[in-house]
């Protein structure tokens, strides 16, 4: 497919972007800037509505594409569509309400084309090909990149980093101004990988392993352990939406919504009662709402996490059919491309509703867009043709322990309007150890209080709460870092002659941790013993269970896993040079990165000259490490002198006069003597290594 662009792309879309662009019409429409697009399927149409007002102000008329599915990607002033029949690429001129045509694709429900922050690329994610574009006029931008085929779904971070899930290789492979740069490893080969761009940062979540990474421009920043219900869920059926103005990343499977904060890498999942065999699309949050687009019923389930409640439900278009949501300009659109109607929803929760076939539009046929008047020549005219149409986690989870079931009573006929069953249960791990565990009552009869059902070995606060709460919130103790807990709640009533409760379904499965802060105060020290990295443990680590990996690069390179202090040595590394200092702290929730830059330079050492020879001998300090290769001192009678010895280097091949081979080599000890520096041969320092043509690292370090 990139191939196709780069033949087909640049000359029709070049030549429309002449024809279709600035001056092409002889009037201008200003559009809401608090806006977005949405398609018509029916109509072949792509309005424009103003985020505020929810009024149309403008439409495009896609020739050719009516029935056609259609997706828009829309960054700033730039509006691309796609026909996902024909593969045709368009632009839209929103000044002029124009449509700028490309070329066609064969095979487009394998192409991709993202664009965000100034830059945009077109994918063939069956192929495995990678082509930058110019966002502007689509023309292609260098070559085409080759990944490992099939490719996740791409987008651009705020940093215009183009990330491509590979799932064949369990990698993220970034893209940086149509270069490749080096992949992130995510998970096992082959593994679900899905991408949220949120809040401008990538985050890629591993369904198979039930992990979240979120990236950063060196990398892996967070990565965060989900419940393992997302692991055991079918392959497929978890959601998780493409992108979040804010930092909440919903994700659902089955009944269970997790939220994840791609800030501070903390999760809380909660057991929501929803709709059952409803066809649900993924996710969307905006402020402390979930909205859920429900396709089966044509409207929005939503769930308010700052109440921990599902309120009304928002209807869309009131009909089973497709629902495309997504979040703009800290506006929520929900759109029915097979339908007339569409919502816009704002951060308080506030919705209207939108209708997309309004007459009278600037672009509709009441309102059709004025002709250019010709000039001469080819100007105005159509242009031609639109075509011919996440590294496995190091630390290994701890089996699940689930509770018991909850005490039952035998069924009886009640004798009394017992309670409904608690609702909207969720459990969140907090950075103490204790997990937080609140819901809604259910309603119904009247009950008695609320105690929470929980696991063997753990304690609850309080024992019960009240009927009127008003806090409905339970503190968890007694967890073990790394293990998965599941909670129900039991609303009690009295049932004439006896007690009774009607319990909740169980939450999902929480830990009782958070995962690590991020290592702070990381340094290296050159010593005799060699490299040695330090760093500050985050809080609480020895209640998190934290263990570090140790990552070093540079001149050499060293790794460590598993490791319990907050300091290493590496006698291995014992060169001069740059290193990058990599701390990991790791624990069964997860793992956070930091990282440091030292220029590192070996200890001075002093020691004295032998095998000088005799006293009428001179011993000779040299500019390179080379004999000869310009003399820096002539020591006469070196013999018992000291010298500082900095560094060790291999240079030019040394034979002794006398023909001996103990006395030949390339090694040479960077020095100073009588505030001369320069390198003197091997042998003549008596430095404690033997035999002395090869390095002493790391008692001294090689320059």
């Amino acid at each position: 497919m990139t191939g196709h662009i780069a033949i087909g792309v640049v000359g029709v879309l070049c030549a429309a972007a002449v024809v279709f662009g600035v001056g092409m019409a002889s009037a201008k429409y200003h559009l809401a800037d608090v806006g977005g697009w949405l398609t018509s399927t029916e109509k072949g149409e792509l309005v424009h509505v103003n985020g505020l007002s929810g009024k149309v102000d403008g439409k495009v008329t896609l020739s050719g594409s009516t029935g056609h599915p259609m997706k828009v990607i829309q960054q700033g002033g730039v509006v691309l569509i796609v026909d996902e029949v024909t593969g045709v690429v368009s632009r839209v001129d929103p000044a002029h309400l124009n449509v700028v045509q490309g070329a066609g694709y064969r095979g487009a429900a394998g192409m991709q084309v993202v664009s965000a922050a100034g830059s945009a690329y077109a994918l063939d994610q069956k192929k495995g090909s990678v082509q930058r574009l110019d966002p502007m006029t689509l023309a292609t931008l260098g070559g085409p990149l080759s990944l490992t085929s099939p490719l996740g779904a791409a987008a651009i971070d705020a940093t215009s980093v183009l990330w491509v899930p590979v799932p064949t290789n369990g990698q993220a492979a970034p893209v940086r101004s149509g270069f490749a740069a080096r992949p992130v490893a995510i998970g096992s080969a082959g593994d679900d990988l899905a991408l949220t761009i949120a809040a401008g940062s990538a985050v890629i979540t591993d369904f198979t392993s039930a992990q979240s990474v979120i990236l950063g421009k060196d990398g892996i920043q967070v990565k965060v352990r989900l419940p393992s219900s997302v692991a055991q869920a079918p392959k497929g059926s978890v959601l998780a939406p493409t992108s979040t103005d804010g930092q909440l990343v919903p994700l659902l499977a089955g009944g269970s919504l997790i939220v994840l904060n791609a800030g501070s890498g903390s999760i809380s999942s909660v057991a929501l009662k929803l709709p059952p065999r409803h066809r649900l699309a993924a996710p969307q949050a905006l402020g402390q709402k979930v909205y859920i687009p429900d396709q089966s019923t044509g409207s929005l389930l939503v769930y308010d996490s700052a109440t921990n409640r599902m309120e009304q439900q928002v209807p869309v278009t009131g009909r089973p059919g497709q629902l495309d949501a997504f979040v703009k300009d800290g506006l929520l659109w929900v759109n029915g491309p097979e339908s007339a109607k569409a919502v816009v929803i704002d951060g308080s929760g506030a919705h209207k509703p939108i209708q997309k076939y309004t007459p009278d539009v600037p672009g509709s046929q009441n309102n059709p867009i004025p002709k250019a008047v010709d000039p001469g020549g080819d100007r105005g005219r159509p242009a031609p043709g639109g075509g011919s149409g996440g590294g496995h986690p190091k630390s290994t989870p701890t089996p699940t322990r689930t509770p018991k079931a909850p005490p039952t009573h035998k069924p009886d006929p009640p004798k009394v309007t017992p309670p409904g069953a608690p609702a909207n249960l969720r459990a969140t791990a907090q950075p103490d150890g204790t997990i937080k565990v609140d819901f809604e009552p259910g309603g119904g009869g009247e009950t008695t209080g609320f105690k929470l059902l929980l696991p063997e070995g753990l304690t609850a606060t309080p024992d019960q709460i009240q009927p009127t709460g008003p806090d409905y919130t339970f503190t968890v103790n007694g967890g073990v870092c790394g293990s998965e807990y599941q909670f129900a709640v039991a609303a009690l009533y009295q049932n004439k002659d006896h007690a009774s409760e009607v319990d909740s379904a169980y939450t999902p499965p929480a830990l009782s941790c958070t995962e690590p802060d991020t290592p702070s105060n990381i340094t290296g020290t050159a010593t005799q013993q060699g490299l040695r990295a330090s760093w500050q443990a985050p809080p609480n680590a020895g209640a998190k269970k934290i263990t570090y990996d140790v990552q070093v690069t540079g001149a050499k390179t060293a790794t460590s896993a598993n490791y319990s202090g907050t300091s290493v040595t590496y006698a291995q590394i014992s060169k001069n040079g740059s290193y990058t200092i990599q701390v990991t702290a790791v624990n069964p929730a997860g793992r956070r990165t930091g990282s440091a830059t030292r220029t590192l330079a070996g200890p001075y050492s002093t020691y004295v000259i032998h095998n000088g020879g005799t006293e009428y001998d001179h011993s000779y300090i040299w500019s390179q490490a080379a004999s000869g290769s310009g003399q820096v001192e002539s020591i006469l009678d070196a013999n018992g002198q000291s010298v500082q010895v900095r560094c060790q280097k291999i240079g030019a091949q040394y034979n002794h006069p006398n023909g001996e081979a103990a006395f030949s080599g390339k090694l040479y000890d960077y020095l100073s003597h009588n505030g001369n520096v320069g390198y003197m041969i091997g042998y003549l320092p008596n430095t404690p290594h033997s035999p002395w043509q090869e390095l002493a690292g790391p008692t001294i370090w090689e320059c």
